[in-house]
């Protein structure tokens, strides 16, 4: 089809009177750039990139996508059977998640509307996807409206999503659908969830500064210079001593206007120990992590003489003696701490009988190389287990922590096995060891085991088969591993529902252990001033405020705890937590709007809707907790969820 063609069509599309106003500018705007990029109306799919490069595009976005899974994840209740599905693409247009009716995914195959599918306005004409990364704003197109006629069969509604620190374009939530199953709400449920997503990523920000800060603190002292660098993931500059600015700047490093460092937010982490090196040659760094997930560096620049021989580059994981040894909760990989004989310290407080029990009797299992489960809900301490079980086995090797939700569907050997030189496509040069080879020798640590995905589980009961690893492509090997395993989830459910294999549970849980909810324990003292050391050494915090904090529900248990006391530290000028602070703090966090309705896309009662639907993603579908958030009744829930599906 020539450009006469096109724009006979675009005449007659635009004579019917189907658009309006600014909704009829965009869409022009739309098919005028889709001519330009030179897509005709005939073209039947969108292009679809190969597994190895989704893969690679997969793991690049691992922050948006697990800031979007639990929306995701909740779009199976509320858009099961409701002919639409939710779309998670990468800032390009590449479509990294969906989830949804399983009918309308199924149908998507045929237009490439599926994992791997590339949907920029240049790949595949006017679409939402395609028309909110060009216009950087929400944007519903419906059936004609779309460019290529194959196309035309559907309806999308989409919304940016960028970064809450800087602005930057991150990625595209789309809500899909057969244009017959037209539904003007589409619009407002996907900009309540690309809100949502924001600020589940603002959120993480802010943990991860917190993070580096205590981590930046507890070792601060045990430095002997005093030039130091605390760099985020996005290589902005959190802190830095005069002496260590003025030392970038002595290896030629402009620090007056932006920071030098920022370019790093676009190098993989595994990379910054090299490019690190390149800009600042005479210096120390240790990378922190979070699980398997970036965080940050601390540089440090060393005025002592190195001996003859000496590394002085990077410390990676906590492994190499850089910089003080002290244990980090956040580096992948740690040293167990020295202990001394006959008695093993725990690492967390457990001054609870009930915990304390759990402890002793995880030291023992870890002795003897039993595999352990860690239950217990978010927050309570299940990773801080489980690195004093590494600690107590006294294994010499490193403590890998493998977020099981976040390890992606395609290419999950290649992610835990590593692969050999040249293994695929686009593989790395020199290949990858693999998470499990990182653990030989120590622990590995298997984070949120009930999110993981069937196909991964059969992967794993093949590996505690005989712990023999199969890299991609290269030659099998024997590995000797600890294995702590932990999750939220509900196992036994989730077996009965073929979500989770039983022979991988009993594999797991030779020693099962339920951590107990904050409010269920009678240390809450210990644990909060043990908190409080760690986020700021001198601050100190009354008896009464204490016991003011005690009171409250504590949903997010103990990481809801830091938090607070993080905060609260903040806003303290005397060194002195006391009650009137908690209090204040308290009163804030209530009197706080908890979502911004979308503006202007319905009546009254959808955007009440909408907004419930998103608060019930927030709350991974607890009806109670979203009632309580809302300040309404759990019936006023139930009627929202149990309308008809569009």
């Amino acid at each position: 089809m020539d450009q006469r063609d096109v724009r006979a069509a675009w005449q007659k599309f635009v004579e019917r009177g189907t658009l309006s106003g600014d909704v009829r500018s965009t869409v022009a705007a739309s098919w005028q750039r889709s001519r330009q990029h030179s897509v005709t109306v005939d073209r039947a799919k969108a292009p679809l990139v190969a597994e190895a490069e989704l893969f690679r595009q997969r793991a690049k976005h691992a922050a948006l996508r697990q800031a979007a899974r639990c929306a995701l994840q909740n779009s199976r209740t509320f858009l099961s059977d409701a002919g639409s599905i939710m779309i998670l693409t990468d800032p390009t247009g590449l479509i990294i998640d969906t989830q949804g009716d399983a009918r309308v995914i199924d149908a998507g195959r045929a237009v490439h509307l599926e994992h791997g599918g590339r949907w920029s306005e240049a790949d595949i004409g006017t679409n939402a996807i395609g028309a909110a990364l060009a216009d950087s704003c929400p944007v519903q197109i419906h059936g004609a409206e779309h460019f290529c006629t194959e196309v035309q069969r559907w309806t999308c509604a989409a919304v940016p999503v960028h970064d809450p620190s800087d602005g930057e374009l991150l990625g595209v939530v789309d809500i899909s659908g057969p244009a017959s199953t037209f539904n003007p709400q589409s619009l407002a449920l996907a900009v309540a969830v690309g809100h949502h997503v924001e600020s589940v990523l603002a959120q993480l920000a802010r943990q991860d500064k917190e993070q580096l800060l205590c981590d930046f603190i507890a070792k601060r002292a045990s430095w002997a210079t005093e030039e130091c660098i605390l760099l985020d993931r996005r290589g902005a500059i959190l802190h830095a001593t005069e002496r260590g600015l003025r030392a970038m700047k002595d290896n030629g490093l402009n620090t007056d206007g932006d920071a030098p460092t920022r370019f790093l937010k676009t190098v993989a982490f595994e990379d910054w120990p090299a490019k690190l090196k390149e800009i600042l040659p005479h210096a120390s760094f240790e990378l922190v992590k979070n699980g398997s997930t970036g965080v940050g560096a601390i540089v440090v620049m060393h005025t002592r003489r190195r001996a003859p021989g000496e590394r002085g580059a990077v410390a990676i994981r906590g492994r190499d003696a850089a910089l003080p040894a002290a244990p980090s909760h956040h580096a992948q990989a740690s040293q167990p701490p020295a202990t001394s004989a006959g008695h093993k310290r725990p690492r967390c407080v457990a001054e609870d009988p009930n915990v304390l029990a759990i402890v002793r009797r995880v030291e023992s299992a870890a002795a003897r190389k039993m595999p352990i489960l860690i239950r217990g809900e978010t927050g309570t301490g299940k990773e801080q287990l489980a690195r004093h079980a590494h600690a107590a086995s006294r294994r010499s090797g490193a403590f890998v922590a493998v977020n099981c939700a976040a390890l992606p569907d395609s290419l999950i050997e290649a992610e835990l096995f590593g692969y050999a030189d040249g293994a695929f496509t686009g593989a790395r040069s020199g290949g990858a060891i693999g998470l499990v080879k990182e653990a030989d020798g120590g622990t590995l640590f298997l984070d949120e085991i009930g999110d993981m995905p069937v196909a991964l589980q059969g992967v794993l009961l093949r590996l505690l088969d005989d712990w023999t690893v199969r890299p991609v492509g290269g030659s099998a090997f024997k590995v000797d591993v600890f294995l702590v395993s932990a999750t939220n989830a509900a196992l036994d459910k989730a077996i009965a529902e073929g979500r989770f294999r039983s022979d991988l549970l009993y594999r797991l849980n030779t020693l099962e252990v339920r951590l107990p909810r904050l409010r269920e324990r009678c240390d809450f003292d210990a644990i909060a001033r043990q908190l409080l050391h760690k986020i700021d050494p001198g601050c100190d915090i009354t008896a009464e405020a204490l016991a003011r904090l005690a009171s409250n529900h504590w949903h997010g248990n103990i990481r809801e705890l830091g938090n607070m006391l993080a905060r609260l530290t903040l806003g303290v000028s005397n060194g002195l937590i006391d009650e009137a602070c908690v209090d204040a703090m308290i009163g804030h966090v209530i009197g706080q709007v908890i979502a911004r309705p979308p503006q202007d896309t319905g009546s009254l009662h959808d955007v009440q809707r909408a907004r419930i639907l998103m608060v019930y993603a927030e709350t991974n579908g607890n009806v109670s907790e979203t009632a309580r958030r809302l300040g309404v009744s759990r019936n006023t829930i139930y009627r929202a969820l149990g309308q008809p599906r569009p």
